[in-house]
C-alpha cells in the first residue's frame, strides 16, 4: 500500500453491496473502475455480471491483480487491468474502445478533485460516474448558494451533472482507517451541459470570483483575463450593466454563474 497515493481501502463488503444497490448500478455491460486496489469492489462488480476495465496506478496492485484474477476464477475477458495514472488516462478513448458506459471507484483523497475534473472534461458520455470521496469534498460539491462551502467545485460540477448523495461511510469500513468520513456520490451527465464551455469559461470565471471570498466580485474580476478577454474599462462597464458586481461570489446562484460565463464567452476577445 502506498500512503503517498492517499489510499484507504473500503473492506466492508456489506457497505459496497449497499452502495451498488442504492445507486442502481447496472448488472451487465462494461464498467471502468478507478483504483481497484486490493480488488474488493472489483470482485463484486464481476460477480454482479459486469466486465471491468480497471485503471490502477500503484505498481504493487497492478502486478498482483493478474494473479488474483486466476485465484478468483475470472478470465481476462471479465477483467482488463491497465497500469496507468487515472489523471493521464484518455477516458474517452477507453470508454469507446471497451463500450463502457459507467465509471466507479474509491478515489484517493489527495487527487479526487483533479480526477473528477479530468473525467468531466474527457469528452466521454458516460451514463453515470459513481465514486467515493472524502465527505468534506462531497459537501463542497453538493453545497448551495449562500453557504461557506459553495464555490468553483459546486458551480462547475453541478452545471455538468445531476449529483446524488448515495450514502455516508464511517472510518470503520476502511483499512487503514482514515480520520474522516467518506461519501458515495452518483454523477449523471446533464444532456445540455457543454464540457468545453465549462472548462474554458465557467471554471475560469468561478475560480476568479471565489479567489478572495470576502471581497466583492468586482474587485476579484478587475484586471483578470479569461480566454483573451481582459476585465478592464469597457469590459467592466458592460459587466456592471448586466450583473450585480457588488455581490460576493457565494451570493450568486448557479444560473447567474452560467449566465456570466456565457456573457464572457460571447464577448469579442482582445487583440
Amino acid at each position: 500500500m502506498s500512503r503517498s497515493l492517499g489510499q484507504n481501502f473500503l473492506v466492508n463488503k456489506k457497505v459496497l453491496n449497499s452502495f451498488l444497490e442504492k445507486s442502481d448500478f447496472p448488472t451487465e455491460g462494461t464498467v471502468i473502475e478507478i483504483g481497484p486496489g486490493i480488488g474488493n469492489l472489483t470482485w463484486l462488480l464481476i460477480d454482479r455480471g459486469l466486465k471491468v476495465v480497471a485503471v490502477e496506478k500503484d505498481n504493487l496492485f497492478a502486478e498482483r491483480m493478474p494473479k488474483w484474477i486466476k485465484q478468483w476464477g475470472f478470465t481476462e475477458t471479465q477483467l482488463n487491468i491497465l497500469h496507468q495514472d487515472a489523471l493521464e488516462t484518455d477516458f474517452k478513448e477507453l470508454a469507446e474502445s471497451h463500450g463502457a458506459k459507467h465509471v466507479i471507484g474509491n478515489l484517493p483523497y489527495n487527487v479526487s478533485v483533479p480526477i473528477l475534473f479530468h473525467l468531466a472534461y474527457s469528452g466521454a458520455r458516460f451514463d453515470s460516474i459513481c465514486v467515493m470521496v472524502q465527505k468534506e469534498v462531497g459537501d463542497r460539491i453538493l453545497s448551495v448558494q449562500g453557504s461557506k462551502s459553495f464555490g468553483r467545485l459546486s458551480v462547475v460540477l453541478k452545471y455538468l451533472f445531476d449529483i446524488k448523495k448515495v450514502m455516508i461511510i464511517n472510518p470503520g469500513a476502511f483499512y487503514p482507517q482514515p480520520k474522516v468520513d467518506s461519501v458515495f456520490l452518483k454523477f449523471v451527465p446533464r444532456a445540455e451541459a457543454d464540457a468545453v464551455f465549462a472548462k474554458d469559461f465557467l471554471e475560469r470565471v468561478a475560480h476568479i470570483g471565489f479567489m478572495h471570498r470576502r471581497k466583492k466580485i468586482r474587485k476579484n474580476l478587475k484586471g483578470c483575463i479569461v480566454q483573451k478577454r481582459l476585465f478592464q474599462d469597457e469590459m467592466m462597464e458592460k459587466l456592471e450593466a448586466a450583473f450585480d458586481l457588488d455581490s460576493r461570489a457565494e451570493d450568486w446562484p448557479l444560473k447567474d454563474w452560467i449566465r456570466f460565463a456565457t456573457f464572457i464567452r460571447d464577448c469579442e476577445p482582445d487583440q
